[in-house]
């Protein structure tokens, strides 16, 4: 009955394949700063460009959700995969639909 009691945690094997931690948050650093790098052209008065930016990251996030497993997708993941993908997808459309579609930037 001890035996039970005190089950020991399951660990993921640390051998030669094993990911490194820090590798699951990458996929969502890079859409942070994606997003970050868009927000700072707009705030500069490059709109377009800046909307493009953060179209391309998000974009980039829902095929990071799509391809990689959930061991390495992060902070990506936070609904059913398929749901993931399509609101960020749409999103991303949407995002870049708005930015070429307001007059004014070059």
């Amino acid at each position: 009955m001890s035996a039970q009691l005190h089950r020991r945690r399951r660990q993921a094997p640390r051998g030669r394949h094993a990911t490194p931690h820090w590798l699951g948050r990458l996929p969502y650093l890079i859409v942070l700063c994606g997003v970050a790098g868009g927000l700072a052209l707009c705030a500069f008065d490059y709109f377009r460009k800046g909307s493009s930016l953060i179209a391309a990251a998000v974009l980039f996030g829902a095929l990071a959700r799509l391809v990689l497993p959930p061991s390495q997708v992060g902070m990506l993941e936070t609904r059913k995969k398929w749901l993931d993908v399509a609101t960020m997808a749409f999103f991303a459309v949407a995002i870049a639909v708005v930015a070429w579609i307001v007059p004014g930037d070059k």
